[in-house]
């Protein structure tokens, strides 16, 4: 009945343009919701029976209400023009004084046609209270086009130029009117973001839709899905994790099993694995896979008790360690079990004492992002700690096309929640999956992937490994290049987290490096898998420890300097650090290799370590003879080449 709803109500909008401010049925004067002063819609919407203005309250009875199509209790107030543009929420509370459960829906006008925008409906019980919050930047609104007659999903247009705000109660169903009254409250119009200042955590930690580590810094996830639960057996876990960070992923997430549905994974078993993590620089989401679909909560609450068991496995890994409870828990897209049930999760692992970032998947299984979309605002607010993170799976229902992924994502970052893409592939049981875009889309807003997974689907579902082995494996075309190698992925996207920056590098391995240049040839052999470069501007300097690692005569040991160093220089892939993959990649550069990964501007500034006009030869040397030790960081930026 959407159409009729909205046509109805779009053939009114030439009697509002010319209505009169002030309404007089039913109203009596006060202050009004807001401050307003409300009246009862007149010529439609015909429902309404009364409206009584009260301090920053507006109650509206109404009677034999119907489902919106001719009979809605109508009530409003006009804004003349007001310019809300700065304005991202409306929100009140609404509480329902029937004995019948109403539905709500409100329309903005806008412009000087009084463009008609009208919200979803809202469903509140009978005798129960509602916070309502509208997005007003939200590609949610409905809006009919009268040339093709067609309603759509857009962006309210002119909120420069707000006329009018009209609000509807309606009954539930088709076939049955509603009668009694209702009243509203707490009007409030907020930018985003305004509240609380978010305090910086020991680890992980929830910023609005920033998700920051330990050291304050925004981090993006670019990773897999690693099935250890099905494979342990293996006891290849080292030379799996090994091999995931090796091809540049920055995150895991890590199947476990709480024993609901396989054998459980010990608390031993989870410490060693956040220990491999870290020793390759990873950081490890860990989600108990057992209730996957299950749309009981006490299973879910299992799964959280689970992490409760093993939290001495987990204190102290809070800068490394992201809990995502459950596995796409819940099959359905009921919203309020599913926040219900989150709430009472997350309230079990915050009262075993464990602070780390939270993890909550989307119901749906997995795609239903409504259920983060309307519920997540109050699972973060249950939080003590306020560091409730969000996770959707796009596969051909969520991630099938650009227009809907754009707008699962931008749905719940407009409402200030931290989100990631748990999973997702480039092809499902429910159809293709638009891959590309939601890589793409996600380095735009800057929010993490992890892509489904690195080992292990079973049949039908084989063409979603990446790797042909937990280890010593190779990429699958259709999906492992396309994650690690292609555009917007590992290689090209993904940092190690900064919480790792400082770590001293203990590798061995002995890697040759050859430059490529006309007037000099450098052979730099190194025992140092990477140099870490304190993160500053161009024109500040700061300290930061680098530690030295030296073998000789079979012995390996390690020396710490404190060195004065300058910007990113030498940093020529972007990814926080100066390593020998930046001399491999500017060699080529500088030899016109066409098959190179694109360099950014950031990373030519980066490589201009000579402050000359070009990027060449002599900058290629100074990062080479860095490396090797044979200058310090202060050496490495220079003006004059003679001094080399």
């Amino acid at each position: 009945m959407r159409g009729k709803k909205l046509l109805a109500c779009a053939t009114a909008c030439a009697m509002m343009a010319t209505a009169s401010a002030a309404g007089t049925f039913g109203v009596m004067a006060a202050d009004g919701l807001g401050g307003f002063a409300w009246s009862a819609t007149e010529g439609y919407q015909e429902g309404t029976t009364g409206v009584t203005n009260g301090a920053d309250s507006v109650t509206v009875s109404f009677a034999d209400t119907d489902n919106g199509t001719s009979n809605a209790a109508g009530f409003y107030h006009n804004f003349d023009g007001a310019d809300w543009s700065e304005y991202d929420t409306l929100s009140f509370t609404l509480t329902n004084e029937s004995a019948s459960d109403i539905s709500f829906a409100a329309a903005v006008n806008t412009g000087s046609s009084w463009k008609w925008h009208q919200s979803d409906n809202i469903t509140v019980s009978a005798g129960a209270s509602k916070d309502v919050t509208l997005y007003l930047k939200a590609e949610e609104w409905w809006y009919y086009d009268a040339d093709t007659q067609t309603n759509s999903l857009v962006t309210i247009a002119d909120l420069y130029n707000v006329q009018r705000v009209n609000m509807m109660i309606m009954s539930t169903s088709e076939t049955a009117t509603v009668s009694g009254s209702v009243t509203l409250n707490g009007w409030k119009l907020e930018k985003s973001g305004s509240g609380e200042v978010v305090e910086p955590k020991d680890g992980f930690y929830v910023d609005g839709t920033v998700l920051r580590d330990a050291n304050q810094n925004a981090f993006e996830m670019r990773g897999t899905n690693y099935a250890y639960t099905w494979y342990k057996w293996e006891g290849n876990e080292e030379a799996t994790l090994k091999e995931i960070a090796a091809y540049g992923a920055n995150t895991v997430r890590i199947v476990l099993s709480d024993g609901q549905q396989y054998t459980k994974n010990t608390a031993g078993e989870v410490a060693n694995l956040i220990s491999l993590c870290e020793k390759y620089k990873l950081i490890a989401v860990l989600e108990v896979h057992d209730v996957t679909g299950k749309d009981d909560a006490n299973l879910l609450l299992n799964a959280a008790k689970y992490f409760s068991e093993i939290k001495s496995a987990l204190i102290g890994h809070e800068d490394t360690v992201i809990i995502n409870i459950a596995n796409e828990w819940q099959g359905n897209t009921n919203t309020s079990s599913w926040e219900s049930a989150y709430i009472a999760a997350v309230k079990e692992i915050r009262d075993a004492g464990l602070t780390h970032c939270i993890m909550c998947d989307a119901g749906g299984w997995g795609q239903g992002y409504v259920t983060v979309r309307d519920g997540g605002s109050a699972v973060l607010a249950s939080d003590p700690e306020k560091n409730v993170m969000f996770s959707v799976h796009m596969y051909g229902t969520a991630g099938g096309n650009a227009a809907t992924i754009k707008s699962v994502i931008d749905g719940i970052m407009t409402r200030n929640l931290c989100l990631v893409i748990g999973e997702f592939g480039y092809k499902h049981s429910d159809g293709e999956v638009d891959e590309a875009y939601i890589m793409e889309y996600c380095k735009d807003v800057q929010i993490g992937w992890m892509a489904w997974s690195w080992y292990g689907n079973g049949s039908p579902v084989e063409y979603l490994d990446m790797s042909s082995a937990n280890a010593g494996g190779t990429l699958s075309a259709d999906w492992g290049e396309v994650v690690v190698n292609g555009k917007n992925g590992w290689k090209e996207t993904s940092k190690v987290c900064s919480v790792y920056a400082d770590a001293p590098i203990t590798t061995t391995t002995t890697e040759p490096v050859v430059t490529t240049t006309t007037t000099e040839e450098t052979t730099t052999t190194t025992t140092e898998a990477e140099t870490t470069m304190a993160e500053v501007s161009t024109t500040t300097t700061t300290t930061t420890t680098v530690a030295e690692t030296s073998t000789e005569a079979g012995e390996t040991t390690t020396t710490t300097t404190t060195q004065t160093v300058a910007t990113l220089y030498g940093d020529v892939d972007c990814n926080g650090v100066v390593e020998i993959n930046d001399i491999v990649l500017l060699a080529r550069y500088i030899a016109q290799d066409q098959g190179i990964p694109a360099i950014s501007a950031e990373g030519l500034a980066n490589a201009n370590c000579v402050q000359d006009t070009n990027v060449d030869s002599s900058d290629l040397t100074q990062i080479a003879r860095y490396l090797a030790h044979l200058i310090t960081a202060e050496e490495l930026v220079v003006t004059d080449t003679t001094n080399n």
